[in-house]
């Protein structure tokens, strides 16, 4: 950003109705308004008393000065980009309160227009410091219970390969080493959706990551896979099942098949229709 520019004192053309600058103070939620040279001339009440500052202050990029170096330049570049490409846009950042403090804000950042011709911009930022702050916990909890997870399955497979090193049997041991590779297919599957924080696992990265891991666990390094997957978005339940049964098939075409080739294929004949084949 060129701070050598002139500060903006009085709006390009002024927002013109008392009322809407009384409804945009009371709003609450901070309003910032930019020109078509991208410096922004006005910024609602609840913006200044956050940041204790003069509108004088914030006009032009002094607003930037609030924003935490370590978003600077992200910030900069998501709204130059946007600007340049008349689009709308919205970014997260940590913005300086009155008091020191960082809290993070999420901006939502439009173009308007008057006339048909662009005018400059309209934005407005909601402090999202709690929803970050559980977002974050949520990923700390989940880290810890996969981190359990594997350990608790890790911990059963190692009393089955010792139940199996003491058997004397063959049926035995290949029942024992049967339920040693489900469990590492239920680790797999752990593993994997483990990555997933929205709720929403797309199969066409979920299914060929999986059927890699499972090809290292069962020692198949020497299967060639190829995958061709389409995007299909499924719920966190529904991935965990296909994940087990993939598991299987890909472990019975490391075992029983003929060749050392495994082709994956995901696809989407409709769109509430997946198809999935292992070959």
């Amino acid at each position: 950003m060129d701070q050598s520019q002139e500060p903006v004192g009085e709006p390009q053309d002024g927002m013109g109705e008392r009322e809407f600058r009384e409804l945009a103070d009371n709003a609450p939620v901070m309003i910032w308004r930019s020109r078509t040279d991208k410096l922004c001339d006005w910024f609602n009440k609840p913006w200044q008393e956050f940041v204790d500052r003069t509108p004088e202050q914030l006009f032009g990029y002094g607003w930037a000065e609030d924003v935490h170096p370590d978003d600077f330049e992200r910030c900069v570049a998501i709204y130059n980009d946007a600007f340049d490409a008349r689009e709308a846009f919205t970014m997260p950042y940590r913005l300086r309160r009155r008091d020191g403090v960082y809290r993070w804000f999420l901006d939502n950042g439009a173009p308007f227009f008057r006339n048909g011709e662009f005018a400059g911009y309209f934005g407005s930022c909601i402090d999202i410091t709690e929803q970050r702050d559980l977002e974050e916990h949520q990923r700390l909890l989940l880290a810890e219970l996969n981190h359990r997870v594997k350990n608790n399955l890790q911990l059963i497979i190692s009393f089955l390969q010792l139940s199996k090193n003491r058997a004397s049997g063959e049926e035995a041991k290949t029942l024992l080493q049967g339920a040693i590779s489900r469990i590492h297919g239920v680790g797999a599957v752990q593993n994997e959706l483990h990555k997933y924080t929205s709720g929403v696992v797309d199969l066409a990265e979920y299914l060929p990551n999986l059927a890699r891991s499972v090809l290292t666990i069962e020692r198949g390094e020497d299967h060639i896979l190829t995958t061709e997957a389409q995007s299909v978005k499924v719920s966190f339940q529904t991935a965990s099942n296909l994940g087990l049964i993939v598991n299987e098939l890909v472990i019975n075409a490391i075992k029983h098949g003929r060749v050392n080739r495994i082709a994956l294929t995901v696809r989407r004949p409709e769109p509430e229709m997946a198809e999935i084949c292992i070959a």
